[in-house]
């Protein structure tokens, strides 16, 4: 015969179990903990078409502070941009932002022409975001967006990602730069149509397009 088991080793199920859900609802207090500690941004802080737009301050290439409220009276227009996205790049080699700050001008030379990136990995590399609009020869000042705040509290998506604010300060258009994301040479531009409306009858349409280009990418 064969000797009896011996389970004086083993532990109860009920024991096992209690453990098992204990470190679980520790994980899951230590997970909640980590959401909280970074609130989310409130929907009425978020920029929204029609709605003024929310305010920032962001350093500039030559680590000056540059706000919204500076420019005030004048149409904005912004651009999330990145220069390691090929989408990004395209349109900033091929004309596509030069023709429509030479448009734009044309119509109102006091337009304010920015760009925004708020790519992670580039936050404090000033030199190339400066490089970056001066060999494409883009009129624009570039701004950096540190952590991704204020591309968050924008909501932009993609680069190039475009918001056009009014001269009173409300954000009349945002989404895609020009009809085509593929690139063709006859595309309509977005922002030098909303500039033309605004100019003229001040009625804007379409105000939202979608986005086209490289996701942003954000501190996680």
């Amino acid at each position: 015969m064969f000797p009896p088991k011996s389970f004086n080793n083993r532990t109860p199920r009920s024991h096992d179990m209690t453990s098992t859900i204990t470190r679980c609802m520790s994980v899951l207090a230590l997970a909640g903990a980590f959401l909280f500690s970074a609130p989310a941004i409130a929907d009425d802080e978020k920029a929204t078409i029609d709605k003024k737009a929310p305010e920032f301050t962001l350093k500039d290439t030559a680590g000056k502070d540059r706000s919204l409220e500076e420019f005030k009276d004048k149409i904005v227009v912004l651009q999330w941009v990145n220069p390691d996205c090929p989408i990004c790049r395209r349109v900033m080699e091929n004309g596509t932002v030069t023709s429509m700050i030479k448009d734009c001008k044309a119509m109102d030379e006091d337009i304010v022409f920015i760009t925004i990136n708020s790519t992670h990995y580039m936050e404090k590399d000033t030199k190339r975001n400066k490089e970056y609009l001066e060999k494409n020869k883009i009129e624009a000042i570039a701004l950096l967006d540190d952590n991704g705040k204020v591309g968050k509290l924008y909501g932009a998506r993609t680069t190039p990602h475009m918001y056009v604010i009014d001269e009173k300060g409300v954000l009349r258009y945002q989404g895609a730069i020009t009809d085509d994301g593929r690139g063709k040479p006859k595309a309509k531009n977005h922002v030098t149509e909303t500039v033309k409306q605004l100019t003229s009858d001040g009625t804007v349409s379409p105000t939202t397009t979608r986005p086209f280009g490289c996701g942003v990418k954000y501190k996680k």
